[in-house]
């Protein structure tokens, strides 16, 4: 069956309709908790990519998911270019900056 936007279910009610599925089988887990299980991974891959630390990351089942070369570079363009708008403080930018290289120099390996 094809749907189109207006028949796009939210997350939450996909989480609903998951729960009723699986609450008969797992009686002792409360609609939150199933909530924390099933978004658990996609909030620690959410972290890692945001820390800056640029590793590659794997899902069991999901694949993996990396920063790619192309996107790294104009990650580094980006913080230039706010280093010389004075948008961002050198600390961050050195910090940040040396994230990117190194990922870049590791890449090219």
């Amino acid at each position: 069956m094809k749907h189109n936007s207006k028949d796009r279910l939210k997350n939450d009610e996909l989480m609903h309709e998951f729960y009723a599925e699986v609450s008969e089988k797992y009686p002792n887990l409360s609609l939150d908790q199933v909530k924390e299980i099933a978004y658990g991974p996609w909030r620690m891959l959410r972290e890692e990519m945001e820390s800056g630390q640029l590793e590659t990351i794997r899902l069991k089942y999901f694949g993996s998911f990396q920063v790619y070369e192309g996107r790294a570079k104009r990650m580094l363009e980006n913080l230039n270019q706010r280093m010389k708008l004075n948008k961002i403080s050198a600390e961050d930018y050195f910090k940040y900056s040396d994230q990117i290289k190194n990922y870049l120099k590791r890449k090219v390996k």
